[in-house]
Protein backbone atom coordinates (compact mmCIF):
# COMPACT_ATOMS: atom_id res chain seq x y z
CA UNK A 1 0.00 0.00 0.00
CA UNK A 2 1.12 3.26 -0.72
CA UNK A 3 1.47 5.47 2.34
CA UNK A 4 0.50 9.30 2.08
CA UNK A 5 4.66 9.94 2.66
CA UNK A 6 5.19 7.86 -0.53
CA UNK A 7 2.15 9.46 -2.41
CA UNK A 8 3.56 12.99 -1.69
CA UNK A 9 6.92 11.73 -2.88
CA UNK A 10 5.49 10.40 -6.16
CA UNK A 11 3.69 14.11 -6.43
CA UNK A 12 6.70 15.59 -6.12
CA UNK A 13 7.71 13.90 -9.47
CA UNK A 14 4.51 14.82 -10.73
CA UNK A 15 2.72 11.55 -10.85
CA UNK A 16 -0.78 12.34 -10.63
CA UNK A 17 -2.04 8.55 -10.23
CA UNK A 18 0.05 5.74 -8.63
CA UNK A 19 -1.05 2.36 -8.68
CA UNK A 20 -0.32 0.21 -5.69
CA UNK A 21 -1.95 -3.69 -5.93
CA UNK A 22 -5.54 -2.74 -6.76
CA UNK A 23 -6.00 0.41 -5.60
CA UNK A 24 -5.09 3.88 -7.80
CA UNK A 25 -4.71 7.29 -6.21
CA UNK A 26 -5.31 10.57 -7.96
CA UNK A 27 -4.16 13.42 -7.03
CA UNK A 28 -6.17 16.96 -7.90
CA UNK A 29 -7.40 20.24 -6.13
CA UNK A 30 -10.26 19.84 -3.47
CA UNK A 31 -12.77 22.68 -2.96
CA UNK A 32 -15.83 22.61 -0.28
CA UNK A 33 -19.12 23.02 -1.82
CA UNK A 34 -22.89 23.05 -0.41
CA UNK A 35 -25.30 20.58 -1.49
CA UNK A 36 -29.11 21.17 -0.05
CA UNK A 37 -29.86 17.84 -0.03
CA UNK A 38 -28.21 13.99 -1.06
CA UNK A 39 -31.24 13.93 -3.46
CA UNK A 40 -30.20 17.30 -4.93
CA UNK A 41 -27.06 15.79 -6.66
CA UNK A 42 -26.51 14.72 -10.15
CA UNK A 43 -26.94 10.66 -8.86
CA UNK A 44 -30.30 11.92 -7.73
CA UNK A 45 -30.60 9.32 -4.63
CA UNK A 46 -33.22 8.12 -2.86
CA UNK A 47 -31.43 6.90 -0.39
CA UNK A 48 -27.96 6.83 0.34
CA UNK A 49 -25.10 6.03 2.95
CA UNK A 50 -25.89 7.37 6.09
CA UNK A 51 -22.81 9.42 6.24
CA UNK A 52 -23.69 10.90 3.04
CA UNK A 53 -25.58 14.18 4.31
CA UNK A 54 -21.90 15.50 6.16
CA UNK A 55 -19.52 13.06 3.57
CA UNK A 56 -20.55 13.80 0.20
CA UNK A 57 -18.68 14.40 -3.34
CA UNK A 58 -18.74 15.56 -6.41
CA UNK A 59 -16.82 13.95 -8.74
CA UNK A 60 -14.68 16.01 -11.67
CA UNK A 61 -16.27 15.73 -15.48
CA UNK A 62 -13.40 13.31 -17.11
CA UNK A 63 -13.77 11.11 -13.94
CA UNK A 64 -17.32 10.80 -14.30
CA UNK A 65 -17.86 8.32 -16.37
CA UNK A 66 -21.85 9.03 -17.12
CA UNK A 67 -22.51 8.46 -13.59
CA UNK A 68 -21.11 4.74 -13.01
CA UNK A 69 -19.49 5.88 -9.97
CA UNK A 70 -22.91 6.94 -8.21
CA UNK A 71 -22.82 5.51 -4.74
CA UNK A 72 -19.09 4.95 -4.54
CA UNK A 73 -16.77 5.73 -1.94
CA UNK A 74 -13.81 7.84 -2.00
CA UNK A 75 -11.24 8.13 0.52
CA UNK A 76 -9.26 11.76 0.55
CA UNK A 77 -6.54 13.07 1.91
CA UNK A 78 -4.87 16.68 2.27
CA UNK A 79 -1.35 16.34 0.51
CA UNK A 80 -1.12 20.33 0.13
CA UNK A 81 1.74 22.07 2.54
CA UNK A 82 -0.61 24.38 4.01
CA UNK A 83 -2.03 21.37 5.33
CA UNK A 84 -2.52 20.45 9.54
CA UNK A 85 -3.92 16.92 9.68
CA UNK A 86 -1.51 15.61 6.26
CA UNK A 87 -2.62 11.84 8.41
CA UNK A 88 -6.19 12.66 8.99
CA UNK A 89 -8.20 10.92 6.06
CA UNK A 90 -12.23 11.23 5.59
CA UNK A 91 -14.27 9.03 3.80
CA UNK A 92 -16.97 10.39 1.13
CA UNK A 93 -19.76 9.29 -1.07
CA UNK A 94 -20.07 9.98 -4.39
CA UNK A 95 -23.21 11.80 -4.80
CA UNK A 96 -23.09 14.33 -7.50
CA UNK A 97 -20.62 15.79 -10.42
CA UNK A 98 -18.26 18.44 -10.83
CA UNK A 99 -18.09 20.06 -14.65
CA UNK A 100 -15.74 22.52 -14.05
CA UNK A 101 -13.65 20.42 -12.05
CA UNK A 102 -10.47 19.37 -14.09
CA UNK A 103 -9.34 15.85 -14.09
CA UNK A 104 -8.65 14.61 -10.31
CA UNK A 105 -10.18 17.34 -8.93
CA UNK A 106 -13.03 16.91 -6.16
CA UNK A 107 -15.74 19.33 -4.75
CA UNK A 108 -16.25 18.46 -1.37
CA UNK A 109 -18.41 18.77 1.56
CA UNK A 110 -17.06 21.92 3.75
CA UNK A 111 -16.97 19.76 7.05
CA UNK A 112 -15.33 16.67 5.55
CA UNK A 113 -12.89 19.14 3.65
CA UNK A 114 -11.94 21.08 7.34
CA UNK A 115 -11.41 17.78 8.89
CA UNK A 116 -8.38 17.04 6.42
CA UNK A 117 -7.27 20.35 6.12
CA UNK A 118 -7.69 21.52 10.01
CA UNK A 119 -9.58 24.61 8.78
CA UNK A 120 -11.64 25.63 5.47
CA UNK A 121 -8.57 26.47 3.17
CA UNK A 122 -11.09 27.36 0.02
CA UNK A 123 -8.93 25.44 -2.02
CA UNK A 124 -6.61 22.74 -1.65
CA UNK A 125 -3.82 19.95 -3.03
CA UNK A 126 -5.50 16.83 -2.13
CA UNK A 127 -4.81 12.58 -2.73
CA UNK A 128 -7.71 10.10 -3.09
CA UNK A 129 -8.52 6.69 -3.84
CA UNK A 130 -11.94 4.93 -4.34
CA UNK A 131 -12.71 2.58 -1.17
CA UNK A 132 -15.41 0.00 -0.07
CA UNK A 133 -18.33 2.30 2.04
CA UNK A 134 -17.69 1.75 5.66
CA UNK A 135 -20.84 0.20 7.47
CA UNK A 136 -23.59 0.44 4.59
CA UNK A 137 -26.05 -1.45 5.73
CA UNK A 138 -28.08 -3.57 2.89
CA UNK A 139 -28.70 -2.67 -0.40
CA UNK A 140 -32.19 -1.08 -0.96
CA UNK A 141 -33.76 -0.90 -4.43
CA UNK A 142 -35.76 2.20 -5.15
CA UNK A 143 -38.51 2.42 -8.31
CA UNK A 144 -38.21 5.75 -9.41
CA UNK A 145 -40.97 8.59 -10.23
CA UNK A 146 -42.68 8.45 -13.53
CA UNK A 147 -42.48 4.27 -13.40
CA UNK A 148 -45.10 2.35 -15.45
CA UNK A 149 -45.37 -1.29 -16.36
CA UNK A 150 -44.23 -1.04 -19.69
CA UNK A 151 -41.30 1.75 -18.41
CA UNK A 152 -39.74 0.85 -15.53
CA UNK A 153 -36.39 1.91 -13.42
CA UNK A 154 -34.64 1.42 -10.43
CA UNK A 155 -31.95 2.47 -8.38
CA UNK A 156 -29.33 0.34 -6.19
CA UNK A 157 -28.66 2.34 -3.43
CA UNK A 158 -26.38 1.59 -0.05
CA UNK A 159 -24.15 -1.03 -1.69
CA UNK A 160 -20.33 -1.54 -0.67
CA UNK A 161 -18.62 -0.86 -4.10
CA UNK A 162 -19.57 -0.08 -7.28
CA UNK A 163 -22.22 -1.43 -9.09
CA UNK A 164 -21.08 -3.09 -12.85
CA UNK A 165 -25.04 -3.82 -14.08
CA UNK A 166 -28.60 -4.48 -13.18
CA UNK A 167 -31.24 -6.62 -14.62
CA UNK A 168 -35.20 -6.23 -14.02
CA UNK A 169 -37.21 -9.00 -14.47
CA UNK A 170 -34.56 -10.91 -16.56
CA UNK A 171 -33.83 -8.63 -18.97
CA UNK A 172 -30.17 -6.49 -19.12
CA UNK A 173 -31.38 -2.59 -17.67
CA UNK A 174 -29.60 0.46 -19.37
CA UNK A 175 -28.78 3.27 -17.22
CA UNK A 176 -30.35 6.58 -17.97
CA UNK A 177 -28.50 9.42 -18.90
CA UNK A 178 -29.52 12.46 -16.51
CA UNK A 179 -29.72 10.13 -13.38
CA UNK A 180 -28.75 7.15 -11.44
CA UNK A 181 -31.36 4.91 -12.57
CA UNK A 182 -31.28 1.68 -14.38
CA UNK A 183 -34.26 1.12 -16.60
CA UNK A 184 -35.65 -1.16 -19.31
CA UNK A 185 -38.63 -1.07 -21.70
CA UNK A 186 -41.02 -3.58 -22.04
CA UNK A 187 -43.87 -4.88 -24.44
CA UNK A 188 -45.14 -6.94 -21.85
CA UNK A 189 -46.94 -5.15 -18.66
CA UNK A 190 -44.51 -5.57 -15.88
CA UNK A 191 -46.22 -5.96 -12.29
CA UNK A 192 -44.78 -3.91 -9.67
CA UNK A 193 -45.84 -6.29 -6.74
CA UNK A 194 -43.39 -9.12 -7.85
CA UNK A 195 -40.22 -6.88 -9.54
CA UNK A 196 -37.30 -9.21 -10.04
CA UNK A 197 -33.75 -7.40 -9.86
CA UNK A 198 -30.33 -8.27 -10.32
CA UNK A 199 -27.56 -6.33 -9.21
CA UNK A 200 -24.00 -7.41 -9.81
CA UNK A 201 -20.91 -5.45 -8.42
CA UNK A 202 -18.11 -4.50 -10.16
CA UNK A 203 -15.94 -7.23 -8.24
CA UNK A 204 -18.74 -9.59 -9.61
CA UNK A 205 -20.50 -9.91 -6.21
CA UNK A 206 -24.52 -10.59 -7.12
CA UNK A 207 -27.46 -9.83 -5.10
CA UNK A 208 -30.60 -10.60 -6.44
CA UNK A 209 -34.03 -10.81 -5.45
CA UNK A 210 -37.92 -10.49 -6.27
CA UNK A 211 -40.03 -7.69 -4.86
CA UNK A 212 -43.12 -5.79 -4.33
CA UNK A 213 -42.41 -2.30 -4.64
CA UNK A 214 -43.83 1.16 -4.67
CA UNK A 215 -43.72 4.03 -7.15
CA UNK A 216 -41.05 6.70 -5.53
CA UNK A 217 -40.00 4.01 -2.43
CA UNK A 218 -37.72 1.71 -1.59
CA UNK A 219 -37.30 -1.84 -0.11
CA UNK A 220 -34.50 -3.49 1.73
CA UNK A 221 -33.42 -6.42 -0.08
CA UNK A 222 -31.51 -7.79 3.34
CA UNK A 223 -28.90 -8.52 1.58
CA UNK A 224 -25.08 -7.05 0.54
CA UNK A 225 -22.24 -7.52 -2.32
Amino acid sequence: MVNVLQYSALLALGVSAASAGQQTYFQGDGTPYDLSGVNMGNCAFMSSWSQAATNYVAVNQAQWDGLTHCGQCIEATCIDPKCKNKNSAVILQVVDRCPECRYGDLDMSPSALTKIVGHNPGRIKIGWKYVDCPNPGNIKVCLKQGSNPWWVAVQPTNTRIGVKSVAINGKPAKLLDGAYFYYIESGDEVPFNKLKVDITSVEGDRVSGTYSMSIGQCVDTKQQF
